[in-house]
Order: structure tokens, then sequence, then C-alpha cells
């Protein structure tokens, strides 16, 4: 599907490809295209073609318009001239998200510290388990939806319906946004987002609410600061790329 990224991630994608059917719908060929996408670890500024998406997936050039089109919908790709593009989430849209998730996710765990039961707690236990997994097979798609279920299983905790219900629809906005792969970020770090997630839970296992609020906002406002400093080591590249052509 990729055009120019760097050598390593056609070859994944083509494998990606290979392995699936190719009668795919619009539909179908826009769920394949944003998964591979994200186990990938696409960064900003890639171009698709679609010429190579059609060779990629063994199917013709009107599902992979229509997929395209959903693509740039959702402000997952852009446009770069003739050609789509990977976008990168912006530091303000990060930021405005998480600064939500802050507010209502540490109300959250606290509650769930004091209202989950054991079964719930081993739920949690598990997927963060399985996100290790997802993780040592590289399937980072896998990886981001057991990130969202672990924060939702939290808001089931707290046995809040209100709080539950705010969550879902941002955790639905992550989801269907860029905003959701953060994994395609510079500096992200799979390591420190599985430990906060551990620490998390170990703190909701020992009944522990200031803890557990602490572990929260440490772990949500890294995000933060990741996208910050992501953002802050694009300008220079520019500067020096633009002193190179003058």
């Amino acid at each position: 599907m990729i055009v120019t990224p760097p050598s390593s991630m056609p070859d994944r994608m083509s494998t990606h490809a290979e392995n699936r059917s190719s009668t795919f719908t619009g539909e179908e060929l826009y769920a394949a295209l944003r998964r591979d996408m994200i186990d990938s670890r696409v960064e900003g500024g890639t171009p698709l073609q679609e010429e190579d998406i059609a060779r990629r997936y063994g199917v013709s050039r009107t599902p992979v318009r229509e997929a395209l089109q959903r693509l740039h919908q959702d402000k997952l790709i852009g446009r770069k001239g003739r050609f789509y593009v990977v976008v990168s989430p912006t530091h303000d849209s990060i930021r405005q998200i998480y600064e939500f998730r802050e507010a209502i996710e540490t109300a959250s765990v606290a509650l769930c510290c004091e209202r989950a039961d054991a079964a719930l707690i081993e739920a949690m236990q598990d997927c963060v388990n399985q996100q290790a997994k997802a993780a040592e097979e590289q399937q980072f798609y896998e990886f981001e939806r057991l990130d969202s279920q672990f924060h939702v299983l939290i808001a089931q905790g707290s046995r809040n319906e209100l709080l539950q219900r705010q969550l879902e629809i941002s955790y639905d906005q992550i989801w269907f946004s860029r905003v959701g792969n953060l994994v395609s970020l510079r500096y992200y770090s799979i390591k420190e987002t599985l430990a906060g997630h551990q620490r998390i839970l170990d703190a909701i296992r020992r009944r522990d609410p200031g803890v557990a609020r602490a572990e929260m906002y440490t772990h949500l406002r890294s995000a933060i600061l990741l996208s910050a400093r992501s953002e802050s080591n694009k300008a220079p590249t520019k500067r020096r790329k633009r002193v190179a052509e003058e």
C-alpha cells in the first residue's frame, strides 16, 4: 500500500495484504487498510497511491477509492497534491482529548478502587496480559484496541453510568481518529504504556484510590508530553531543509 515509507514497511504491508481475501468491498478494504496502517506503525506524511493499493490487495480501483474516501472522512489521511498521505495527530488535538480524559478518568479509577469486584479486576489483568502479547507479536492495532478496553473496564468498575457513558463516547472518538494512534508517534514507548497499566491495576487491586489517581494522571499526562516532544522535534528538521534549499 505504501509508496515511499522506510524500506521495512512495504514488506510488512505486503505480507498482511497477501494473507487477505481479494474480494474486498470498499468498507472491508477500509478496515483492512486501517488495521495494516496501525500494525505497520506508518508515520505521518507517508504517501498512498490507488494503483499500489489495488495491486497489493488484489482489487480494482473502485473499492480502493471508496476506502480512501472513508479514511479521509475519518481524518486518518489527508490530501497532498494528487495523492493521499497519512496524517499525524496534531499536538492540540491530543492535548484536548487527554486533558478531558485526565479529568474524567482520575475520578473513575478512584471509584473503581472502591467498587470493582474481584472478577472485574481479573478481567483487567487479563486485558493487560493480552496487550503485552499483542506488543510482542507486533500487532499494534490489537494493542490499541486492548489499550482502550483496559480503560473502559476501569470505567465499568466505577459503577457510575454517567462516567462510563462519557468515557465510551470519548473512546469512540479516539478509536476512529488518528488521535488514538499514538503508537505511530516518535518516542512512543510500548514498554512504559504496559508498565503504566500494570501500576494502575496494582493500585486498584490494593484498593488505594490516592495512588490510583496519581498513576492514572501520570499515565495520561505522558501522552501530552510525548506529543509535545514529537512536535518540537519536527520544526528543526524543516528549518534545516529550508536552509539547505536556500
